[in-house]
């Protein structure tokens, strides 16, 4: 069963796979790009003026991740939920 919710992803294997924003040394940024790669991450979009990339991984390659070549930080995309517009508290 594959399914999108919120910040994780199921995929045909059952591996969950959550959403990342990854800091990159924006001095070897290229490098840092494919060592995420290699570690598993699927890049969604790259911001090199930031140094930053986001895309997902799965789950239990988080530490692969955080420990790849030119990779300063992971961090989860956070989720929120509005309220609905007709609810009392606003």
């Amino acid at each position: 069963m594959s399914y999108a919710t919120g910040d994780s992803r199921m995929v045909s294997n059952e591996t969950r796979r959550v959403r990342v924003i990854v800091g990159l040394d924006p001095d070897h940024f290229d490098q840092a790009v494919e060592a995420a790669r290699r570690a598993g991450m699927i890049i969604e979009s790259e911001q090199r003026g930031i140094g930053t990339a986001v895309g997902t991984v799965s789950e239990d390659a988080l530490a692969a991740l955080s420990a790849a070549y030119g990779v300063e930080d992971v961090e989860r995309e956070r989720g929120y939920q509005l309220p609905d517009p007709d609810s009392p508290v606003q």
